[in-house]
């Protein structure tokens, strides 16, 4: 399991990730709801990194944006289009019917400001 916000780090532990099965499952972990959405940047890192699973911590703690958050960061973290631009065509992505809306920049959720 790696647990690290700094991308040396990442650099580091590529070493260590070859000698690693491809078959293994690897995981790192990251803390949820950072400034700036960092943990997108992150996850994208850790992924191109070889590691096969993320563990975001606090993601779901049972409020009203367990759901809305979830999919955010997996949709925002898997997604191979550029990050600064996109366009689905899709209307339920743009009004909310998906449940996450489109957008662009810092997302900012309400358990932020609450804690």
């Amino acid at each position: 399991l790696l647990q690290s916000t700094n991308f040396a780090d990442i650099e580091t532990a590529k070493e260590s990730l070859s000698a690693i099965p491809k078959s293994a499952v690897t995981i790192a972990s990251l803390s949820s709801m950072q400034p700036e959405n960092a943990e997108i940047s992150q996850g994208k890192q850790y992924a191109s990194k070889g590691i096969s699973s993320l563990l975001v911590q606090s993601c779901c703690v049972g409020d009203n944006e367990d759901l809305k958050y979830a999919q955010f960061v997996i949709e925002s973290i898997s997604k191979k289009s550029s990050s600064s631009f996109s366009m689905t065509g899709l209307t339920g992505s743009t009004n909310g019917h998906f449940g996450v809306s489109s957008h662009s920049g810092e997302v900012k959720w309400q358990r932020t400001k609450t804690q």
